[in-house]
């Protein structure tokens, strides 16, 4: 599976509550079924949803990993505080 990478020629997805954006070159997210999420916006395949049982939340950084633990622990919180989250598990991915 692929996890980050750039977008391919005659790549697209509908994005939420948009178009269909044009995905090459861009940097985005793909599992099996194809590119799910970039910078620019998320797919609506992968938006939460009333049924969402579970969440993979990224945090882009241009600027390198320092301070990601931080800023990972917040946003953990944040969905423990407002979303009733359990078992939130942070990784830095490089």
């Amino acid at each position: 599976m692929e996890l980050k990478r750039a977008g391919r020629a005659g790549e697209t997805y509908k994005g939420i509550g948009k178009y269909d954006l044009n995905l090459e070159s861009l940097p985005l997210f793909a599992d099996a079924q194809g590119p799910h999420g970039s910078p620019t916006s998320d797919s609506e395949r992968t938006m939460v949803t009333a049924q969402t049982t579970s969440v993979l939340a990224v945090i882009i950084s241009f600027g390198g990993p320092e301070g990601l633990d931080r800023w990972a622990q917040r946003m953990a919180e944040l969905f423990e505080k407002y979303a009733s989250a359990r078992e939130c598990r942070t990784e830095i991915v490089v």
